[in-house]
């Protein structure tokens, strides 16, 4: 068995480099150019491949090259293949530089075999001034030059033959990439880790991450199931993996570094066997992205009231309620989102029409992660409080933003929101007890006969007396009791609404207006007399000095809740203003 062993050997060699004639016909050829994108310092690969059955392969070719020059090469490669038949292939390749920046092609490419001339397509590639990162064990001159080597060190020219029990390196390798490579100070960058592998992965551990100085960061969340893209690179197919996603804002122009990624890997790999099958075997790996150089553009010149808003945004308004009465209030909300960082944009200044006071705004901010782009919302909510009646036009202001797309600036706009305001409501009428309280004399008419005045015109000295002593004995003593227990009984009705009532400020509209609907029934204090002169007209009618001083304090608290919406602890407070309301309902009963 042996013998028959060492008899096939220069057989089989002798049917594989046999120099059997291949027509033209016969060939298929290509050619590539690759990277796409390099550094000014970095070198692209030019390959042209020619494969056909077995008969010998050679051509020569000719190109022309615009802003790339060689620096290395030809490199040679020839390799015969059994599977699916037998076939043969002869592969050159160069390593090109640029000269510089922008568009760098191979062209005018030919290919000239016996008898036939073959023109192929031009190659193009872009050139940056910044580095892209060499890919390691992936770089074209390290791989050409192990492909030259001769494993045998026998003149058998470049033929690679694959020699079965020897350990393999694992196929893997990692490369950090940004998007855009240019980016404007607050434009989002999406920084991405890709995995490249032909091997099977079995763990990934991150080791070292960067730190971004210069950058806002924000995390790319990954799907549950991660994307798998089949590329080739060099002639061979390789699975690319986004490991990991992060946007990064630029805080500042210039150059800023982002420092290397390392991850510890264990790989399984399955190698060849000459008798048997494959065998596997797992090998721990340390991969690291090489650090890479980003050049943040300044913003151009920016316009009046530019606050640092960068993305594709837009503005929008509402005021709530659309239609109120003199002494409430309505909240104007506006809304600046879209696509980018709004963090810290300034506040806009909103104009409003006489007969209105605005106070400073309450903000928040909102963001989240859509795809791989960060969507942003900034929000400002003014109180804004009407002092006449009417139709009111409110214009909103306009916010500057720069848009990288265009790389220019716009202006996020919102139409006018109108705002209805109404009377105040009517309160119930005083004529009865105005008819109690008011002179016999002046009630007469002309119309009216001496027989009727005569009985008025004698009491009147009479119940003027009695109404001046009345009066001392209502200063001297404490009231002797409610007029009746109506008015208490709807002011405990209107502070269950009150309480009820979700919106802070609109409860507090609600419990000042109970009061003033009961001072008026049981105190005689008129419903258009101001609340800062309540607790002084109680006193003057005899009420507890007490309780009225407290009910000065209560409408102060109240009058704070209303107009001040950036008070963190509103509910509370309403909370307990309702309840200080009905102790002191007891003691002005």
């Amino acid at each position: 068995m042996a013998r028959l062993f060492v008899l096939a050997v220069p057989a089989v060699l002798f049917v594989l480099f046999a120099p059997f004639p291949a027509t033209a016909a016969d060939i298929a050829v290509r050619a590539s150019l690759e990277p796409a994108l390099i550094g000014v310092d970095e070198t692209a690969t030019l390959t042209i491949e020619a494969r056909g059955g077995l008969g010998r392969l050679s051509f020569r070719p000719d190109f022309d090259l615009d802003n790339l020059e060689i620096v290395g090469g030809p490199y040679q490669y020839e390799d015969i293949r059994i599977g699916g038949g037998l076939s043969r292939s002869l592969r050159i390749s160069w390593r090109l530089r640029p000269l510089g920046t922008g568009r760098a092609r191979v062209h005018s490419l030919r290919l000239q075999f016996e008898g036939e001339v073959v023109q192929m397509r031009d190659r193009e590639i872009m050139v940056q001034e910044d580095p892209t990162g060499p890919p390691g064990e992936t770089d074209p001159g390290r791989r050409e030059d192990r492909r030259m080597s001769d494993p045998f060190g026998r003149p058998l020219g470049s033929l690679r033959i694959p020699i079965y029990g020897r350990p393999r390196r694992p196929a893997v390798f990692l490369r950090a990439e940004v998007q855009p490579i240019r980016p404007f100070v607050g434009q989002q960058v999406l920084y991405t880790v890709y995995l490249y592998t032909r091997d099977d992965i079995t763990s990934i551990a991150t080791r070292e991450m960067p730190t971004f100085r210069g950058f806002w960061v924000r995390e790319i969340p990954q799907p549950q199931k991660i994307p798998t893209d089949m590329v080739e690179l060099e002639g061979e197919r390789y699975g690319r993996v986004p490991l990991m996603r992060k946007a990064l804002f630029p805080l500042r122009s210039g150059r800023h570094t982002i420092e290397a990624t390392e991850m510890d890997l264990v790989v399984r790999m399955f190698e060849q066997r000459f008798f048997g099958p494959p065998l596997s075997r797992s090998e721990p790996v340390h991969l690291r992205t090489p650090a890479m150089t980003i050049a943040v553009q300044p913003l151009p010149p920016a316009p009046a009231g530019f606050g640092g808003a960068v993305g594709q945004l837009s503005l929008a308004a509402q005021v709530e309620p659309a239609h109120l009465r003199i002494g409430e209030a309505a909240t104007l909300t506006l809304t600046l989102a879209g696509r980018g960082n709004v963090q810290g944009v300034a506040e806009p200044k909103v104009q409003v029409p006489e007969g209105m006071t605005v106070y400073p705004p309450q903000q928040q901010s909102e963001e989240e992660v859509a795809g791989t782009a960060v969507q942003g919302s900034h929000t400002w909510s003014y109180v804004v409080v009407p002092e006449r009646t009417g139709q009111h036009t409110l214009r909103m202001p306009s916010i500057p933003y720069f848009d990288p797309q265009a790389a220019k600036y716009r202006a996020a706009t919102a139409p006018p929101v109108q705002l209805t305001v109404l009377p105040r409501p009517e309160q119930p009428t005083e004529e009865p007890r105005a008819a109690r309280g008011s002179k016999p004399g002046k009630a007469a008419s002309p119309g009216l006969s001496w027989k009727t005045i005569l009985p008025w015109a004698l009491a009147l000295p009479l119940g003027i007396a009695l109404g001046v002593a009345l009066a001392r004995r209502r200063r001297s003593a404490p009231p002797a009791g409610p007029k009746s227990s109506r008015p208490a009984s709807e002011l405990e009705a209107r502070l269950r609404e009150a309480e009820a009532e979700t919106r802070p400020r609109q409860a507090a509209a609600q419990i000042e207006e109970a009061w003033r609907a009961f001072l008026a029934e049981r105190w005689d204090i008129s419903a258009g007399i101001p609340s800062s002169r309540w607790s002084e007209m109680l006193k003057d009618q005899g009420a507890d000095p007490g309780a009225a001083e407290e009910l000065a304090r209560l409408l102060d608290d109240l009058h704070y809740l209303r107009y001040a919406p950036q008070l963190c602890a509103a509910e509370t407070m309403g909370r307990e203003a309702l309840d200080r309301c009905r102790p002191l309902l007891r003691r002005l009963r």
